[in-house]
């Protein structure tokens, strides 16, 4: 058991690191900006960017994780992200800037099936869901930690160095993984799933568990990104806040996020038994409300408040999304399903922050806003109809 939980705690360090990485571009988007001459429309793209390389690389990383060692498939993720934006930090073209945020997004994406994998290995299903959540809060903490130490940095340093820096740190961290990370090989081997990769995606389609688990994912995942790419432009443009204030809004929303993520799934154990479709429900409406509020009022209190309800339940709902993905089918092939939930809701993430962006671009912030609602308002439908529709999947 002091293995398992040593092991558990080098994949939190390297979800995290990774996120604080591969989360850095919403805190340095001002100063991305500025320095590359980008319109809100092309700004919404870096993120796009790195979500369709989370949308390429997840499928086919989750279906190896479930016959590879998972331990070696997240080394090289992690190189990959390090590399990726260590290139992006000196490129003066946008386009080229575009396809570095693209390859840092597949090493990124790749290590959300990876590490539910490996978390599958090492304990039964019904005692992951806390773990998950672990994981999950440490992608956030890591985003939070990001706005907190790099913003400040890019003061003395400038947004390229800094950026560089951080992904120096990851990529040393990669190398030393191999040597403090070892199990029998992951046992891999011993539980894959013999199913085809063609009958295993005609199961994932035929899901209506995983058909509202994508769903949701879609939609939130989207808006989640479009919050957090756009929150320091809307506090420093609509509410005339100072940059760093507002970054600090972003750390708030993500500290809160990452609370969620563990909070969320004891929520749902403890007081729904289990019934992740009704703590979905909630924190969408929660979430729904708390951006209308945030457009409404000028309070600096409830400004932030209205960020904290936000990020602990937008950012928070990703540890009952992971449970909902790796419940939705048997143990063996967790791995592959966990990689096609995350490449569904990645189509939301590229999709919706440009669409938010010109809306905003165009007609201000008011459209912006009513077009997120009327995106949450979809989800609330979905949950509404998962709650009394979809059976639970006994996985073994």
């Amino acid at each position: 058991m002091q293995q398992m939980k040593l092991i558990a705690m080098w994949i939190i360090i390297a979800q995290f690191l990774t996120a604080f990485v591969g989360r850095s571009i919403s805190p340095l988007m001002f100063y991305i900006s500025a320095d590359l001459s980008l319109n809100k429309g092309q700004l919404g793209f870096l993120p796009t960017a790195l979500f369709i390389g989370q949308f390429i690389a997840t499928l086919l990383v989750g279906y190896l994780a479930d016959r590879l060692s998972t331990r070696k498939i997240m080394v090289c993720l992690m190189i990959i992200v390090g590399t990726g934006f260590l290139s992006f930090a000196w490129i003066d073209n946008y386009t080229l800037a575009l396809v570095f945020v693209v390859l840092a997004g597949m090493g990124y994406g790749g290590m959300h099936p990876v590490t539910n994998r490996f978390l599958m290995n090492i304990l039964p299903v019904n005692q992951v869901s806390l773990l998950m959540g672990l994981k999950q809060m440490s992608i956030t903490l890591g985003s939070a930690g990001s706005s907190v130490v790099l913003i400040p940095l890019v003061a003395f340093i400038g947004w390229r160095y800094t950026l560089s820096v951080a992904a120096v740190v990851l990529l040393m961290f990669s190398f030393i993984m191999p040597f403090v990370l070892k199990t029998k090989e992951d046992s891999q081997t011993e539980i894959a799933t013999k199913l085809p990769l063609r009958q295993q995606l005609r199961i994932f389609l035929h899901s209506k568990w995983l058909f509202f688990t994508n769903s949701s994912a879609f939609i939130l995942m989207g808006i989640q990104m479009t919050f957090n790419t756009y929150i320091i432009l809307f506090l420093y443009e609509i509410k005339d806040w100072p940059i760093y204030s507002a970054g600090i809004c972003l750390a708030i929303s993500e500290i809160s996020g990452a609370s969620g993520r563990v909070l969320w799934g004891i929520i749902s154990d403890k007081f729904f038994n289990k019934n992740r479709w009704a703590v979905l429900l909630i924190i969408t409406i929660l979430s729904a409300n708390g951006i209308i509020l945030m457009y409404f009022t000028y309070s600096t209190f409830f400004i932030v408040m209205c960020i904290a309800i936000i990020g602990f339940s937008l950012a928070g709902f990703n540890g009952i999304w992971m449970t909902l993905a790796v419940e939705s089918v048997e143990k063996s092939m967790s791995g592959f399903a966990s990689g096609f939930s995350i490449m569904v809701a990645s189509i939301g993430v590229f999709l919706i922050p440009p669409v938010f962006g010109s809306l905003v671009e165009y007609w201000g912030y008011l459209v912006g806003g009513i077009f997120l609602v009327s995106l949450f308002a979809c989800c609330a439908i979905f949950m509404v109809i998962a709650l009394f529709t979809v059976k639970k999947v006994h996985t073994s």
